[in-house]
């Protein structure tokens, strides 16, 4: 699996604290006999290590590079990447 860094944001968290979220397309192959491309969205909480990810989410590139920008400029942490993405799908 590849990670395809898209941005890092800091924030505030609930409790106040400022953190840095990075955040990433994660790309894998799909074997034969299909032979394509599936991609998913990572996010790191640098400060703490918490990460979280999302695998297969779509097999189109400009639908995955869409969700990414938008968790990116929300500001959308790694406990509730999940959430975001059952409510974008």
């Amino acid at each position: 699996m590849r990670e395809l860094l898209i941005g890092q944001r800091e924030q505030m968290d609930a409790a106040g604290q400022q953190i840095t979220c990075a955040y990433y397309v994660l790309v894998r192959d799909v074997l034969p006999p299909v032979s394509c491309e599936s991609y998913g969205i990572g996010i790191t909480a640098l400060e703490s290590g918490e990460r979280e990810e999302v695998l297969d989410i779509t097999v189109r590139p400009e639908r995955i590079q869409t969700l990414a920008e938008r968790l990116l400029r929300g500001g959308v942490t790694p406990c509730a990447l999940r959430d975001v993405v059952e409510d974008w799908l």
